[in-house]
């Protein structure tokens, strides 16, 4: 037995701590791109963290939300991946119109993708990301005021190579992708690649039988590379088609008594007490919903060698249509019916120049870029005369259709009574046509061998036309009823509002209204770094970043013609002023890295969209504010023995509100959030371990990580809600989320097995209470999906 038990620990010893065929002898630092030159990563004097396409692939990601929670301190919401919304370090703009910027730039190999219809794509053979934190200004064509997400693709290569991944799994999950790289000659080559995503979908919709929750897409990329002696060319085609059902609305109000029978503005704890938790209840959305996306994009890439530097030229062309139509009620009540649309049309062009060199002592680069994006949006709301009802009894009104309805039927019209419902339609369109121009430059400066300085300095100029339209609702069908027996009651289709939805902006009428602004500006970028020996740097920076002002496309002007006169309905330009100090540090003799980072920012105009009451009715209002914030960023990795690595990283941060207010019609502050937190929980963090040995004739791998985060700061204005504590559900509380991956590769890596989980102990949390309905006392929920299971095989040349 002893002999036994000698043997067994003999062989786990060797299995995990003899050093595989396969393993490198030390963790080796990744080539990036995120200063504008090919630099390792231990060498860059910033706050970033890096992910492969081996980290891609252990999560069994296939987009950034996938990845949520996996770069302490970046947050991904995607619950509509049409309006999705990015942040870094807590500056997050939940803003889903097309007249303002996001914070935080996405750059698929260099090109600016916006922030609605090309912002969360699938990814399509991914070679790394990097999270670079804080202001780049000087480093990208377009601003990132707090932080940028660069993406880089593989390009063609001279070998003949093809691969491909199937993923089968739980709610009829079916993930494929498959490339082909193929030499065309001994200066050129081309790749193909192909992606497949589609599941059925996690919930059952009892109001209409069909499976909600899923989602279904495909696209492809083909690219051609041509070298020529020094320089190369690069051009990319790219499409991508997303057609799915609209995402789950959990309704919490049940009890048919509410909410008339006992909400009056104010979510106290005996409202609330009555609201039902989400993992118990039905889903009964009466509108189905549906979310679509389909996406060109064309790229060509120029790199050359110039007078002994080195010319880069990027022209990109992208275009994009987006519709979301989805129940915003929560239920299936024709009382409280709102249905919401929102759909966009762009087309962007982007030009950019960079000019680069260096010898013994400079390091510099010199960009020119031109952005210009045209994009139209139609906002619709879709109600019925019993939400109407309902809307006016709120704002301390009578049911009047009901009442209407109700006497025509007592006079003796048939088919009609007072609960009869007619559709009541709204649309708000607008369009917004960007222009952008800017010159940077970004000089690394060698003062010894070990110290360097960098400068960098960017000029911007950006213009934007604004305009909107809002025409009058659409309700024919309530329209011939009025007309035709509303004189039994002294009434007719012209008695009843034109609009209600969107009543602050009745008064423009079918009058389309312009307005123009520009912004100008000059944002610097400050390092110096310093190595002590050749393992361990620290770094310190100022820099300052910057977005153009916008509008806000659900308040406009309403002047007494159509002319630039009128009130200025734009906001001020998003400025950030970031200083930052780390070290990154490398221990060869233990394998292991790591890298630390003290950050604090103000940032002044941050624009985000609410939904809060001006007059009697809740509408959407961007809400400019500003905020400060302090915290550690820290990372690190360490191959414990040639076949197990540990790795994690966290992020503390301290943010609050320095200027937060709303006001009323008359200008009179109702809510003042100043020197409150904004809401972003003090510490996210995720942690993992990879195991590998040598097993069947080839390698077995597992690879077991997890993300955490702690409970939501909420203020006064989101306590209510956020913060929510009852007996039947909870909001706002920590999160956490562990991914499972078991694999086993051929001793060529030419084809492999593994077996993923996500959300491997099915810890389930509600996302988000709220909703367009929350003002009236009836939110709905938002809720993340249970484990899931599936099984992926993959085959390469």
């Amino acid at each position: 037995m002893k002999t036994t038990r000698t043997i067994l620990a003999a062989s786990l010893g060797a299995a995990f701590l003899a050093p595989p065929a396969w393993a490198d002898d030390d963790i080796q630092s990744v080539v990036v791109t995120a200063q504008s030159r090919k630099q390792l990563e231990r060498d860059v004097p910033m706050t970033m963290q890096v992910l492969t396409a081996k980290d891609i692939a252990n999560v069994g990601a296939k987009d950034l939300s996938d990845l949520n929670g996996y770069i302490p301190g970046l947050t991904v919401d995607a619950i509509e991946p049409t309006q999705p919304s990015f942040g870094i370090r807590g500056v997050q703009a939940g803003d889903f119109g097309i007249a303002t910027d996001s914070p935080v730039g996405i750059y698929v190999d260099g090109v600016y993708t916006g922030k609605t219809g090309g912002a969360l794509m699938n990814f399509v053979d991914v070679q790394r990301i990097e999270v670079v934190k804080g202001p780049q200004g000087t480093l990208f064509g377009r601003n990132s005021a707090a932080g940028a997400i660069a993406i880089t693709t593989n390009e063609p290569g001279k070998d003949v190579d093809a691969a491909g991944h199937l993923k089968i799994g739980r709610f009829g999950r079916v993930n494929a992708d498959a490339m082909l790289n193929l030499p065309i000659s001994d200066s050129m080559a081309a790749r193909l690649v192909l992606v497949r995503a589609k599941s059925d979908g996690w919930i059952r919709n009892s109001a209409t039988g069909i499976k909600s929750g899923g989602d279904e897409d495909w696209a492809a990329r083909v690219s051609l590379r041509k070298d020529f002696d020094a320089a190369k060319v690069v051009l990319s085609l790219e499409h991508e088609d997303m057609d799915q059902d609209g995402r789950p609305a959990f309704g919490v109000i049940k009890d048919p008594r509410l909410p008339l029978g006992g909400y009056r503005g104010v979510y106290d704890a005996a409202y609330t007490a009555n609201f039902v938790n989400p993992f118990d209840a039905p889903l009964a959305n009466d509108q189905q919903g549906s979310e679509g996306r389909k996406f060109d994009g064309a790229t060509l890439r120029v790199e050359a060698p110039l007078a002994g530097m080195t010319f880069n030229a990027t022209t990109a062309y992208r275009r994009f249509e987006t519709y979301n139509l989805t129940d915003n009620d929560g239920g299936a009540r024709p009382d409280l019916y709102l249905t919401t649309q929102d759909a966009k049309k762009a087309h962007s062009f982007q030009q950019e120049f960079k000019l680069s060199g260096k010898n013994d002592r400079l390091d510099w680069i010199a960009g020119l870029s031109f952005y210009h994006n045209n994009e139209h949006q139609d906002a619709g709301a879709y109600v019925t005369t019993g939400t109407l009802d309902t809307l006016s009894q709120f704002s301390g009104g009578q049911p009047n259709f009901a009442r209407l309805f109700g006497g025509l039927a007592a006079a003796g019209l048939p088919g009609i009574g007072p609960n009869s419902v007619f559709s009541w339609d709204e649309t708000h369109y607008s369009d917004v046509r960007t222009r952008s121009a800017s010159i940077y430059g970004d000089t690394i400066w060698h003062l010894t061998p070990s110290t360097n300085v960098t400068v960098g300095l960017r000029y911007t100029r950006d213009k934007k036309r604004m305009t909107w339209y809002v025409p009058g609702r659409v309700s024919p069908k309530l329209d011939d009823f009025l007309n035709m027996f509303g004189p039994l009651a002294g009434l007719n289709a012209a008695s009843f509002p034109s609009n209600v939805i969107f009543d602050t902006a009745s008064r423009l009428a079918a009058t389309p209204v312009t307005r123009d602004k520009d912004w100008t500006d000059v944002s610097p970028r400050l390092v110096l770094d310093h190595k002590l020996n050749a393992d361990t740097m620290l770094f310190t920076s100022v820099s300052r970043g910057y977005q153009a002002g916008g509008f806000n496309i659900f308040t406009p002007p309403n002047p007494a013609s159509a002319t630039s006169t009128g009130k200025d309905p734009s906001f001020a330009p998003e400025k950030m002023t970031n200083i930052e100090a780390g070290v990154k540090l490398a221990l060869p003799r233990y394998n292991a890295t790591l890298n630390a980072s003290l950050f604090g920012y103000k940032f002044k105009n941050l624009q985000d969209i609410q939904l809060y009451s001006v007059g009697t009715l809740p509408t959407y209002n961007v809400v400019s504010s500003d905020q400060k914030a302090h915290g550690l960023d820290l990372d690190g990795r360490i191959r414990v023995t040639p076949r197990v690595t540990l790795f994690g990283g966290l992020e503390y941060i301290d943010q609050s509100y320095t200027r937060y207010q709303r006001l009323d019609a008359n200008g009179n502050v109702t809510l003042d959030l100043g020197g409150q937190p904004v809401g972003t929980p003090r510490l996210t963090g995720m942690a993992g371990v990879n195991l590998n040995w040598e097993a069947a004739e080839g390698r077995a791998s597992v690879n077991f990580q997890g993300t955490h985060a702690t409970a939501t700061r909420c203020n006064s204005d989101t306590a209510d809600l956020d913060c929510l504590r009852t007996a039947k559900l909870k909001t706002g509380t920590a999160t956490s989320k562990f991914d499972l991956r078991v694999g086993w590769d051929s001793p060529s890596s030419r084809y492999g097995v593994a077996l993923i989980v996500n959300n491997v102990f099915d810890q389930r949390y509600i996302q988000t209470l709220a909703g367009q309905t929350e003002q009236y006392g009836a939110p709905y929920a938002s809720i993340t999906p249970p484990r899931a299971i599936g099984v992926e095989f993959r085959a390469s040349m």
